[in-house]
């Protein structure tokens, strides 16, 4: 599997994922352990905790800064017009020094479509002018992630799988001890649908490598 449709993979499980309006959402503040910058707070801006979380899980070193234009100079430079899944984009956003960093869905005419966090507050896919764009870029594969697996348990979107479920269910379980029963029931549906969409993902790429398509 190409690293840049492992990346667009990773990153899609956790569409939905919110900042709370009260208290820290734990799913949150993992990525920003993830990325190697922990924080206390979900209000610190996390767009490129996310990014740097999900390549963290697909085994790709990111930037290990919160600035979205550290990714500016990350990876190599791709063209809009031939970006892809994976591929990383940066925007400007007021001062210099300041952007927003996701990763490139789709175009459509003057916008671009980017999948990523603290957007509106959550995971969401979300458009933006075109003219914005500073850089895309794109990662450069581990030596050791060739293009296919001889057996399930080699492949990296099953390893990245698999660790996507320990997260929720910890994430989860870290949540419970400080939430009464209403919200914890909350809590519990969240990591359950989230479970679910993971293990579909693995049974699918399963079943690819198994029919020697992996």
């Amino acid at each position: 599997m190409q690293i840049g449709v492992l990346i667009d993979q990773t990153a899609r499980v956790d569409l939905g994922v919110w900042e709370w309006a009260e208290g820290d959402n734990p799913r949150v503040l993992a990525y920003y352990r993830e990325a190697g910058m922990p924080q206390d707070h979900d209000e610190v801006p996390w767009c490129a905790a996310f990014v740097g979380a999900v390549l963290a899980r697909c085994g790709v070193q990111g930037t290990g800064s919160l600035l979205a234009r550290s990714y500016a100079t990350w990876g190599r430079p791709v063209a809009l017009e031939d970006a892809g899944p994976g591929d990383v984009v940066i925007l400007s956003r007021g001062a210099p020094w300041q952007g927003h960093v996701g990763f490139f869905d789709h175009l459509d005419g003057a916008r671009v479509f980017l999948l990523g966090g603290n957007q509106g507050d959550q995971v969401t896919i979300t458009g933006y002018d075109r003219a914005r764009v500073v850089a895309v870029r794109r990662a450069i594969a581990p030596a050791d992630l060739p293009p296919r697996r001889a057996a399930p348990g080699q492949s990296t979107t099953v390893r990245a799988t698999g660790v996507q479920i320990l997260a929720a269910l910890g994430a989860a379980f870290e949540a419970l001890r400080s939430l009464d029963g209403s919200a914890q029931l909350l809590v519990l549906g969240v990591a359950g649908l989230v479970l679910l969409t993971a293990l579909w993902i693995a049974r699918e790429r399963i079943r690819k490598i198994l029919a020697g398509l992996g």
